[in-house]
């Protein structure tokens, strides 16, 4: 069964050191069984590549109650230590949603929601800067493959126009074989 389609997009102005959005919480239920009142709570959350995980705050697991469902071994720069494990349900901005989310209890700053690996390689992750503003867009499930390599290879030959025979008129119109005019110098 696939994936609907979803997606968001969220803008900043001027350069920004950190993707931060909103992020709703709440305890793991499958959607597709059950509609229950269950608490959720909307977060701040920042989006980082270099976490393996997600990652809640002990405020997180209180506000909703949640109850670990394991132990694991957290590394990060301050060294490693065993953490609790938590399943919840995520959503994002514009409904983009992740049932049963394994994540584990940690220390933020200023946050209480990071979004790690584990949410970001479920689909299409991208950041533009431009005019001064910052575009951060996300979807899932993937629909392609961004690279703006190839796509900056597309705008080249579609720039360089139809390639024109040695033999041809110029395109400058002076009446002269392309090669004995402005392709003399082309190799």
């Amino acid at each position: 069964m696939s994936q609907p389609s979803s997606s968001f997009t969220a803008k900043f102005n001027g350069h920004v050191n950190v993707l931060m959005t909103p992020v709703f919480i709440s305890p793991a239920f499958d959607p597709a069984k059950t509609n229950p009142h269950l608490p959720n709570k909307q977060y701040n959350g920042i989006w980082d590549t270099g976490a393996t995980n997600t990652v809640i705050t002990r405020k997180v697991a209180d506000d909703l109650n949640l109850k670990p469902v394991g132990m694991t071994l957290v590394k990060h720069a301050k060294g490693e230590e065993m953490s609790e494990v938590y399943r919840v349900n995520i959503v994002l901005p514009n409904k983009v949603g992740f049932p049963m989310v394994r994540v584990t209890e940690g220390t933020l700053s200023g946050v209480d929601v990071l979004i790690g690996m584990d949410i970001i390689n479920r689909g299409d992750f991208a950041i533009t800067h431009r005019d001064s503003k910052t575009t951060f867009t996300f979807r899932v499930p993937s629909t392609g493959h961004i690279d703006f390599v190839e796509e900056h290879k597309r705008g080249q030959q579609a720039s360089a126009g139809p390639k024109i025979g040695r033999n041809e008129p110029c395109p400058c119109k002076s009446g002269k074989k392309y090669k004995k005019c402005c392709g003399q110098n082309v190799t």
